[in-house]
């Protein structure tokens, strides 16, 4: 084994000395050591093939195939295989020449492989990386929202211990005088955002939504695909497909007479509930207005158990309006399942009627 090793080392430093310049070498010699190494590499097949072919004719017929029962037989064969073994051991590596081409073509060859074999990892790699970059965040996330919850339960926890040491050194009285504070204060609080919301409900209704819900009444298109109404097309009407009506410019009794047209319609639609204080008579907008915040106002209190009709928080419509068609477009109210005119707040808390 020392010896095979000598004679690759050797081999190795007459290459270094006779170093080949591989880089930039003339076309013709390239082909001629090309040719060279092929010329070479069959003769060491055939040389192999006929050595093999006289081992095959020259073996006898109990030749070494497979390992004896026989312990005697297994020792002889030991033997045999150890003795060609130290025969073969000392002998001389068969190595390319120093002017070969077939290390460089070896070489060539294993690079080539490993820049495909690299090159078609690099997929999967790229693959790999993105899943862990995507773990990655969706861990940082879960992690920021776990310290969130776990500090907003610290602090939590915190103000209960000092709340409890706090009350156990209050009496009985002092603690219900405390709560009563607290009940009086949180009830003021409540009244002061329903009074808030209640104006800006009032507010939108007056200004934005009243119109469009008057046009729906007067044929036209739903609340929503008119991004606004204003009183003169509301004075003029909607055609039977739907569209505003044109606007006629008239003046003495033809005027009087589309006005007296105008608030007959009115009259028709929204009933004695469109004259306001003083016999004044209402336009369309603002009978919308007062429309829908009756009905609101009616199914709070059905709601809260004030009104209703025997239906339980249901309250029972006089005509089909636009402005409960609306609230349950929006999912703010909701229709008896067997009766239409009745009508009712979605209790937030429960599942929503389909």
């Amino acid at each position: 084994m020392e010896q095979t090793l000598q004679n690759i080392r050797d081999y190795v430093e007459t290459t270094r000395e006779d170093a080949m310049d591989i880089d930039n070498p003339p076309h013709v010699d390239m082909e001629e050591r090309l040719n060279e190494t092929l010329k070479y590499l069959h003769e060491r097949v055939r040389n192999q093939q006929a050595e093999l072919e006289k081992l095959r004719s020259e073996s006898s017929s109990n030749a070494l195939q497979t390992p004896s029962s026989n312990p005697r037989e297994r020792l002889k064969q030991l033997k045999t295989i150890k003795t060609a073994y130290n025969q073969l051991t000392p002998s001389k590596p068969d190595l390319p020449t120093p002017s070969s081409l077939l290390p460089v073509l070896l070489a060539t060859r294993t690079i080539q492989e490993t820049i495909m074999t690299s090159k078609s990892t690099i997929p999967t790699t790229h693959s790999t990386l993105s899943k862990t970059l995507s773990l990655l965040a969706r861990e940082e996330s879960d992690l920021a929202d776990t310290t969130a919850i776990s500090t907003a339960l610290t602090a939590r926890l915190t103000r209960l211990r000092v709340a409890s040491s706090t009350q156990s050194l209050q009496s009985p009285t002092d603690l219900a005088r405390e709560a009563l504070r607290g009940k009086q204060s949180l009830h003021r609080h409540l009244e002061r955002e329903t009074t808030a919301l209640r104006n800006a409900f009032i507010a939108f209704v007056d200004a934005h939504l009243a119109p469009l819900l008057a046009a729906e009444e007067l044929g036209g298109p739903v609340v929503g695909e008119l991004a606004d109404v204003d009183d003169d097309v509301l004075s003029a009407g909607f055609s039977a497909q739907g569209r505003p009506a044109k606007q006629r410019r008239a003046g003495g009794d033809a005027e009087a007479k589309a006005e007296e047209k105008r608030q007959r319609r009115i009259d028709e639609i929204w009933g004695p509930a469109a004259t306001a204080g003083e016999g004044e008579q209402m336009s369309e907008k603002e009978a919308a207005a007062a429309e829908l915040h009756g009905l609101v106002e009616d199914l709070f209190n059905a709601l809260l158990g004030g009104l209703g009709s025997g239906g339980g928080s249901y309250v029972m419509l006089e005509r089909d309006s636009a402005a409960a068609r609306f609230l349950v477009r929006s999912r703010i109210a909701v229709f008896h399942p067997k009766d239409a005119m009745k009508l009712r707040l979605v209790d937030f808390g429960r599942t929503v009627d389909e």
